[in-house]
């Protein structure tokens, strides 16, 4: 199978050299994986730091939204050929090395869509803010009452999918509304629906450690995430 990771950057020049540096290691380990960066039109050092590595890039000219990085993603991938999609957020929260897990639950165990969850066994969040765990916890036991799905993070941007099954969802999700976190949580709620979908959740780790460790703002980001997640299971929208 074919990879692509899309790896949205805003304003990260403090951390994305070491980021660039693991993804150089993984892509030696696998050949069939490659990588492209989305650059929201950051005004800092970040698209410097990126031409110096051979990692294929797009800037574009202003700050449109991660959802708007994420669906180009989705795009690229479509018209490129790829087999399959993982995100892998820009500010080195999400470790690299763990995309081999993603890989070999697609490829080997035929998943469809595999989420990330910091609150499984062997999973890490210890770094994690408590008031923002206490709020994903929550979020998450309401989200697994509604679909009546067990998810045990709800908010994990951690993902791989194949592109197959999305193919008739870009149709929904590719116009403004969704280029905020909002995108996310609407795709995955309609996976979670689709009842011919295999879908499971992986342990990762979300290292919080780092100054300004998530650009999601209280309250203003939280609410696209909250409503992705209703819109998906109401709207009656199918594909």
């Amino acid at each position: 199978m074919k990879f692509i990771c899309v790896v949205p950057v805003y304003n990260e020049d403090k951390r994305l050299q070491a980021l660039l540096e693991e993804i150089n290691y993984i892509k030696k380990l696998h050949t069939n994986l490659d990588f492209i960066i989305f650059d929201n039109g950051s005004n800092d050092d970040s698209s410097k730091i990126i031409s110096n590595y051979d990692i294929k890039n797009i800037k574009f000219k202003k700050n449109y939204g991660v959802g708007y990085a994420l669906i180009n993603g989705l795009k690229y991938a479509i018209e490129n050929n790829y087999d399959a999609i993982i995100h892998l957020a820009g500010n080195g929260k999400m470790k690299p090395i763990e995309i081999s897990n993603f890989i070999n639950k697609i490829e080997i165990d035929n998943f469809d869509f595999v989420n990330g969850s910091r609150f499984l066994p062997n999973g890490m969040y210890s770094t994690n803010p408590i008031q923002r765990i206490i709020l994903i916890k929550i979020l998450s036991k309401i989200i697994s009452i509604i679909y009546k799905k067990k998810i045990t993070d709800a908010t994990c941007g951690y993902r791989a999918f194949k592109v197959n099954i999305f193919k008739e969802l870009i149709k929904f999700v590719d116009k403004k509304e969704f280029y905020t976190y909002k995108y996310e949580y609407y795709s995955i709620g309609k996976i979670l629906i689709n009842k011919n979908i295999k879908f499971t959740e992986i342990p990762v780790t979300m290292d919080y450690t780092k100054k300004n460790y998530s650009k999601i703002k209280p309250i203003i980001d939280w609410w696209p995430i909250i409503f992705g997640w209703l819109q998906a299971f109401f709207d009656g929208k199918k594909f």
